[in-house]
Formats: C-alpha cells, structure tokens, sequence
C-alpha cells in the first residue's frame, strides 16, 4: 500500500527518527561492548562538556569518538551515496535493476583505485579517488554505449554489458593482485568493500561530495520522473534529456568514486533501497530520493555493524553483508521482470 503525499512529512520524521535509534544501538555494539548508558553518558559529556571525556584517558570514550562514530558517519553516507544514485539510475535507464553496482561502476571504480595503489599514486594529484573517478566515468560510458548501439537503449543489454564490465574489472584487479603481490592487502581491500579505517579526516573529504551531489541529484528528481517515463515525453515536455542525463551520470560517478576510494566496493544497496521506497511512496523521485537517503543510512549502518559482531572480535567485509541481501532481492526482481515478459 503506497503512502499519501500529505503523510510524506510523517514518514521523513519517522525514518529519522529510526536512524537516530540505529546509531545509538549500532555504536553501542561490536568487541568492546558500550553500554546504552555509556553510549548516553558519552553524548551528554561530549554536549555539555562534563568531566567524562577522550582527554580524560576513558578507554570507552576513546573507542566511541575515534572508532564506533567515525565509522558510523562514514557507514550513513555511504549508504546515501548508494541509495540516491540507484534511485536516479533506476529512473535514467527505466530499470528497476540498474544500480553503480549492477552497471559495473562500481568495480570499474574499484580498477582505477587499485591501479593508483599499485602505481604509487596515493600522494599526486590525480591520486585514489581520481583514478576510481576516471574508471568509473570511462565504465559507465562503455555500458551506456554498447546498450545504445541500435539507436535507443534496452534494459537487457545494458544490464549484461553491466555485469560483463564488472566481471571484466574484477578479473583485472585479480590479475593485478598476483602481480603485485607485495600490495596484495591494500589492493584486496578493494575488491571486499570495508568502513574500518574510517576516521575523522577522512569524513570531512567525503561529506561536502555525497552532500553536493545528493542535492544535485534531488534538484534532477522532476525531470528524472520525466525520463523514467522515456526520453521522448521527457524532450516534449521541455526536458533536455541529453544534459540533465550528463549531469545526473557525471554527479553520480563522482560520488561513488569517491565512496569506492575510501570503502571499496559494496554492492546493492543502490538496489534494494530505493526499489523498496519506490513500493512504498510510488514512483515520484520528490519522495524516493529523500526518503532513500535516511533508508540507505541505516541499511548500510545494520549491515556494517553486523559485519562487525557476526564473527567478533574478527570481522567480515560488509560488500558480504549486502550481498546476503541483495543477491536474493536480485533474483527476485529477475524473476518479476520474467514474469511480466
């Protein structure tokens, strides 16, 4: 049953309100375990500035604010990164399959960045994020061009050239990992997908990027409900399809080059997230982009803290965690598309 427009204000309050609650449980969570009291004691000192603080030397406050919040910041925006370019991908290719993940834009990221480790670039100007930048761009575009070839674009083909690309960047990386086997745990890292060395310095390059493009893809969200519907309504109802198309793939490159270069590839969430808020809102883009924003926040929150807890004090790659989700949600959506056929 989808939800009324006039309750969309309700629904926001209630998923933020969700996500406030996850965070708290979440960082309670994990090898050393931080009360819900400590979690709370935690925040009213760190609020009101009362005695029990990192400065103090408290080995609780010390692993909350250098380790537990940090990843979990970068765990929220990771998932807004993932969910907001799958909702504004679903809708550019009409595909409910389609996702950074599905089109190899991911991996093609994750290519770019393994090539900068093994090369040294970590330090230079073009650097990490600009090469997964470079691989992701140069991978969308090979997808987009060889579905397009007969002229228009067909969702089959664009989802096997996609996951064709994927597999392709990711033999590579492998082919790159016997190679280079002295980078081999750097390059790894990768192909796993992880938020374990999140940290604050790293957040504040992340933040201001998934930001600006979350706005830029919710600036888009009237005509991508336009182009979901086909290029030609979308062009007869004074939508420049061929720019807002450019802006909206370029924006979302950027993004996930950005969240590849500091967590590797983790996979579906851009699929499961906003599919399920397209279920539940309809298919206006004014709603499933904020709302997917608070819901991929949490997915990748739960799923991060799982990884963390399963096998603890060892952890697993959090790529594995959505992957237990997503593979069945993907065959489900096979199947449904089968079915309609």
């Amino acid at each position: 049953m989808k939800i009324h427009k006039s309750h969309i204000t309700l629904w926001a309050i209630a998923f933020v309100l969700l996500w406030i609650i996850a965070f708290l449980l979440c960082s309670s969570a994990g090898a050393a375990h931080i009360g819900l009291g400590e979690v709370r004691d935690l925040w009213l000192s760190k609020i009101f500035g009362s005695s029990t603080d990192m400065a103090g030397g408290d080995k609780s406050a010390l692993i909350y604010w250098q380790i537990r919040v940090p990843r979990l910041i970068l765990a929220t925006f990771t998932g807004i990164a993932l969910s907001t370019t799958g909702a504004a991908f679903q809708s550019i290719f009409r595909n409910p399959m389609a996702d950074p993940y599905v089109l190899g834009i991911s991996s093609g990221a994750s290519l770019g960045a393994a090539i900068a480790i093994i090369m040294g670039l970590d330090g230079s100007f073009l650097g990490i994020s600009g090469m997964a930048f470079v691989f992701a761009i140069g991978t969308l575009l090979l997808v987009f061009s060889i579905a397009s070839r007969s002229g228009h674009m067909r969702s089959q083909i664009l989802l096997l050239a996609g996951i064709a690309l994927s597999l392709l960047s990711s033999a590579l990386v492998s082919l790159l990992l016997v190679l280079n086997r002295e980078k081999i745990e750097r390059v790894l890292f990768w192909t796993l997908g992880g938020l374990n060395t999140a940290n604050w310095p790293q957040l504040w390059g992340i933040i201001p990027i998934v930001i600006i493009g979350t706005f830029i893809l919710f600036y888009y969200a009237r005509p991508l409900n336009l182009m979901s519907m086909g290029n030609e309504t979308a062009q007869s109802l004074g939508v420049n399809t061929q720019r807002s198309t450019l802006i909206l793939l370029v924006t979302s490159s950027l993004v996930i080059s950005v969240i590849v270069a500091n967590t590797g590839v983790i996979g579906f969430a851009g699929l499961i997230i906003p599919h399920i808020i397209r279920l539940i809102t309809g298919p206006d883009n004014r709603l499933v982009i904020p709302l997917s924003v608070v819901a991929g926040a949490i997915f990748l929150m739960v799923s991060d803290t799982l990884a963390r807890v399963v096998i603890a004090p060892s952890e697993l790659p959090v790529g594995s965690i959505t992957a237990l989700f997503g593979v069945p949600y993907f065959l489900f959506l096979l199947y449904q598309s089968q079915k309609k056929m």
